[in-house]
């Protein structure tokens, strides 16, 4: 979180609640790795995880790394308290991306950096370690990259 000021946090207070389907997720993550599930019929990503391929009906899939890279589609500052774990949260950015790997998969995760967010920037995942030790995908400008400010991802 190098770009991250001193008041910007992250949104991170809960932890998940893995299951059969997402430990692999989970646990590529704590590895320093993003991976998604590739189905085995269509080769259509999906998330969040399942046994059955919303496309294609499959129950055969393959655990991929994923190139994390994306666009921005929408993003928000909040500071209303939802939960008392949220209380020292607040305020805090949401990004909800697209990934560039498959246009129709949406993500959301906590914003680093100190500088708002641009629908349609392009960002680069960073995964950072959260509550009980749980690793979560957080985003943050990918500087290599013009951002797209034509409103589309």
């Amino acid at each position: 979180m190098s770009e991250s000021a001193p008041d910007d946090r992250v949104f991170l207070p809960f932890a998940p609640i893995p299951d059969h389907d997402s430990q692999p997720y989970w646990d590529a993550l704590a590895q320093g790795e993003f991976r998604l599930q590739r189905c085995n019929g269509c080769e259509a990503l999906r998330w969040p995880a399942r046994a059955l391929c919303n496309r294609c009906r499959s129950f055969e899939h393959t655990w991929e790394e994923i190139e994390a890279t994306a666009r921005i589609m929408s993003w928000i500052r909040t500071h209303q308290v939802f939960a008392p774990a949220l209380r020292e949260a607040v305020p805090y950015r949401v990004v909800q991306v697209v990934l560039e790997a498959q246009e129709d998969l949406l993500l959301i995760g906590g914003w680093l950096s100190s500088r708002e967010p641009r629908a349609g920037e392009r960002v680069e995942m960073e995964i950072i370690e959260g509550i009980e030790g749980y690793h979560f995908p957080c985003w943050k400008p990918n500087d290599t990259q013009q951002p797209n400010h034509s409103g589309r991802a």
